[in-house]
């Protein structure tokens, strides 16, 4: 059993929140047209809680998300939403949006045992396997061709007046105002590796402000392209979880891949199919990705952060230890290449 520092069991904590989360999507269901007895299956609970819809008359499953409290705000789900759909109409293969019977992309709504409503949403269920289950350089190459697609036409795009999704930037990333949560508050980090996080981080910090914002190295993006966000079908990807899609570096995308391979010799592998599908689409200078070593460890500082703010997760509380090993692995590696104090 894991629990946190004041002794509560967490695995209690989280079929608890399970349990009530459930309770609110069997609530929301009409407000989407479905009968309120449509089966539901939880499909996973990591930041958002995810269920399958299985409703008598549907052409095909739905997803249901019941969106995390106090995270995204409806109008960043909604601006979330719009640019998933922009990106459907331009050919980039996302799950299509079912809008409330309001005419809403998004219900607010509460269940019993909820201190206050949860935003839910509704997408388009899609059968495919997950690029995790595909570990071939051709996955590779299409999931970077992807990304390219998805950067392009971030570039081009107009949003509308109201489109609001947060920013990856070095604040964003790291440090006490990171959007999941600062590092440093980690309890299992101990001392002595939040003294090693600490030295890392301001060099981040002076790496990334030196390499800058240019429109050419960032701007919206999807910003967690994790293999299982990718759903290959008959050998088209498709893009699944924008719900972190903001403003960020472009490289940013291929640093979430490579974050969970941090010295794995495959590594390298990943990165060069990657790097191949990307240029198919897309111009990428050789400069740009001197600095990928440095979002790489961006990334695990933030999943450090996230591993406090989402402790109550079953996958927090399975990938904690390994992301804390991941960390201080590419931090000593850095600090060492990098050659300062």
């Amino acid at each position: 059993m894991s629990e946190d520092p004041s002794g509560r069991d967490l695995a209690d904590d989280a079929a608890r929140a399970t349990a009530v989360l459930t309770a609110v999507a069997r609530e929301a269901l009409p407000s989407f047209g479905f009968a309120s007895q449509a089966a539901l299956q939880l499909v996973h609970y990591r930041e958002n809680a995810v269920f399958r819809i299985d409703a008598r008359g549907e052409p095909h499953p739905w997803v249901m998300r019941v969106h995390r409290v106090a995270y995204r705000t409806p109008a960043e789900i909604r601006s979330e939403l719009a640019w998933t759909e922009a990106l459907r109409t331009a050919g980039v293969r996302t799950a299509s949006v079912r809008p409330a019977t309001s005419g809403d992309t998004v219900a607010i709504v509460g269940a019993a045992g909820l201190a206050e409503p949860r935003v839910v949403t509704v997408i388009g269920w899609i059968d495919g396997i997950p690029l995790a289950e595909d570990d071939s350089s051709d996955a590779y190459r299409l999931v970077g061709r992807t990304s390219a697609l998805i950067q392009r036409h971030g570039r081009s795009w107009t949003p509308p007046p109201w489109f609001t999704r947060p920013t990856w930037d070095l604040d964003g990333l790291v440090g006490p105002r990171s959007l999941w949560g600062d590092y440093a508050d980690l309890a299992p980090l101990g001392e002595e590796r939040r003294r090693l996080m600490d030295r890392v981080a301001a060099l981040v910090r002076r790496r990334l402000d030196a390499f800058g914002r240019g429109a050419d190295r960032f701007g919206l993006t999807h910003a967690d392209l994790m293999p299982d966000n990718v759903l290959v079908e008959n050998g088209t990807p498709y893009v699944i979880d924008f719900d972190d899609c903001g403003y960020g570096w472009y490289l940013y995308d291929l640093a979430t891949l490579l974050a969970i391979r941090t010295g794995d010799p495959a590594a390298a592998r990943v990165r060069d199919a990657w790097v191949e599908g990307y240029r198919s689409v897309a111009r990428l200078p050789d400069e740009h990705l001197e600095i990928l070593d440095v979002l790489v460890m961006a990334r695990l500082l933030l999943g450090l952060g996230w591993m406090h703010t989402r402790r109550e997760t079953p996958l927090a509380q399975a990938l904690t230890e390994t992301v804390i090993e991941l960390a201080c692995f590419q931090a000593e590696w850095l600090l060492q290449r990098d050659g300062k104090p």
